[in-house]
């Protein structure tokens, strides 16, 4: 009743105080909440009259009552005093959830769009440690998804004053300023992190494209130029190591190959048999300076894991692309196809596509992925978001096979949990429950979440294996009570197996009726359908 007058701090007068307290004798009396608590607090009053003070008869004179009950109230009083300060002193039961797994939570609910509860994690995760930096900046950054740049402002000034030379709360800081349009402030903090780490590409990076930001060429020019330089020193040390390593495994793994080698021409009598120690010698020779030699395989593999020539791609991964304004993600993705020679890369293309996908322009991030399909076929990161573009698009079809053939990869694409479970739901809404109920296993096993379990959950009730399916469930309400779809599984769960919901979890028997009525008849519609935002909803409106 009186949250809001306490949230705006300050000190309350007697006269608000009397005020709240006719407001809230009023408020009891009227609603039927003051006979309530007085006919729940009748019986144990009695109880500890008659245990206590040993009083059955009726009271001699009316001095005699009012003595009685004031030690009452006294003692009453005390025995409420003692109750507060047990219930306060006692240590708060630890959570089943760790922070990493409500970062998880809380990237889910940004990726379905319930933002509602993506902030509430978020400031779960603030809750628990008001002192951690990284739980900051992630708040802050979710909120320059939602636009809503002084509350981000404040999350990142928050990051700053926890740790002053903390290099990316500064960062982060300058952005916002810019996006404020705070330019004389931005350039502080662009300066205070570039003195802080003189080493650091992104920096120097960032600190350029506010300079040409501002037309500034002479500071762009100065800050790209010290970013290359940087970059190319980091790139030789990255080659000369990269050498050594393969010099060391080339010459690890000669006696392995002299071995196969000498073991598969054992086979031929004359080599062993016939021939003599220095032609073996000779042949072992030989094979050692073809293993040595650079030939076409070792050249190949050196050219397709050459670095990123340019850093200006580190800036749009997740992380950073959601707190990089407009101009910025313009600007370094120019820079990036003006430093290509040979035309654009498969990465330019992805971050261009992502960019537009955030955008929801379906169209030109088509394009984008088509091109980059065409540079490098291989790469599971393009047919992941490839996936995510048709799965949003509605084709699903089309977005089951390019998540199967990410699967497919030997190496795991950067965000497999949404791989596999929007590749789960598709699989359940094609009614495929076996292959539904392992994809999303596979998602338990790389980072669990009610989401994950309630798939599991979802596929062996389908399947009709109860016992599996009440399993899962009750991991995913243990990850998450408040998920109104898991509760009326367990409903259907306890339904068809004892019969007697009731007595099993919180929802009411008629209700569990218009569940249990709504499967029989239109399952598919009501209860398979986890990517829609109206799950299980039409089952409950208009029913009560």
């Amino acid at each position: 009743m009186f949250g809001k007058q306490l949230s705006d701090q300050g000190a309350i007068n007697h006269q608000t105080l009397e005020e709240q307290k006719c407001q809230l004798n009023f408020e009891l009396n009227s609603s039927g909440k003051y006979f309530a608590f007085k006919e729940q607090l009748k019986h144990a009053v009695v109880k500890i009259v008659r245990e206590k003070y040993l009083k059955t008869t009726a009271f001699e004179s009316l001095d005699q009552f009012q003595t009685f009950l004031s030690e009452l109230y006294v003692y009453l009083v005390d025995q409420m005093h003692i109750a507060l300060n047990q219930v306060a002193a006692a240590p708060t039961p630890p959570s089943c959830t760790t922070d990493e797994q409500l970062r998880l939570f809380a990237h889910e609910a940004e990726v379905s769009k319930d933002y509602k509860l993506a902030s509430l994690y978020h400031q779960q995760r603030i809750a628990r440690d008001q002192h951690n930096i990284q739980y900051w900046l992630d708040y802050g950054a979710f909120c320059l998804l939602l636009e809503e740049t002084i509350k981000a402002q404040e999350c990142f000034r928050e990051a700053l004053r926890l740790d002053p030379h903390h290099m990316q709360s500064l960062l982060l800081c300058g952005i916002v300023a810019v996006m404020l349009q705070h330019y004389e402030e931005a350039e502080v903090f662009f300066e205070d992190a570039s003195c802080l780490e003189p080493s650091s590409v992104v920096v120097w990076t960032l600190s350029g494209l506010f300079y040409e930001l501002q037309n500034n060429n002479i500071q762009a020019e100065m800050a790209f130029r010290e970013a290359n330089k940087l970059l190319q020193a980091q790139l030789a040390m990255a080659r000369t190591q990269k050498g050594v390593e393969e010099r060391e495994g080339r010459l690890g793994l000669l006696p392995w190959v002299i071995t196969k080698e000498l073991m598969a021409s054992s086979r031929k009598p004359h080599f062993w048999v016939q021939g003599s120690a220095p032609e073996a010698y000779a042949a072992g020779h030989h094979l050692q300076q073809r293993v040595l030699a650079p030939g076409p395989l070792q050249r190949g593999l050196q050219q397709s894991s050459t670095l990123p020539r340019v850093p200006v791609l580190c800036l749009l991964s997740r992380p950073c692309r959601s707190a990089l304004p407009p101009q910025f993600v313009h600007m370094a993705l120019a820079h990036e196809l003006l430093s290509l020679q040979g035309g654009p890369s498969c990465d330019y293309y992805l971050a261009l596509a992502q960019t537009y996908l955030l955008k929801e322009d379906f169209s030109k991030s088509e394009e984008c992925l088509c091109e980059a399909i065409k540079l490098d076929y291989m790469n599971p990161n393009v047919w992941a978001q490839k996936g995510h573009l048709c799965y949003l698009k509605g084709d699903l079809g089309e977005a089951k096979e390019c998540y199967e053939r990410t699967v497919s990869f030997v190496v795991d694409a950067a965000e497999m949990h949404f791989v596999y479970l929007r590749l789960g739901s598709i699989y359940l809404e094609e009614k495929e429950y076996g292959m539904a109920k392992q994809t999303y296993l596979l998602a338990c096993k790389n980072s669990a979440s009610c989401l994950t379990w309630l798939g599991v959950g979802i596929a062996c009730y389908r399947l009709e294996e109860m016992a599996e399916a009440e399993d899962a469930l009750a991991e995913a309400n243990a990850l998450n009570n408040n998920n109104a779809e898991v509760w009326a599984y367990l409903a259907l769960v306890c339904l068809q197996v004892s019969g007697q919901p009731a007595s099993y979890f919180s929802l009411k028997p008629h209700t569990v009726g218009w569940v249990l009525s709504a499967t029989v008849h239109e399952p598919e519609k009501h209860l398979v359908d986890l990517s829609g935002k109206n799950r299980l909803r039409t089952v409950f409106r208009g029913k009560h």
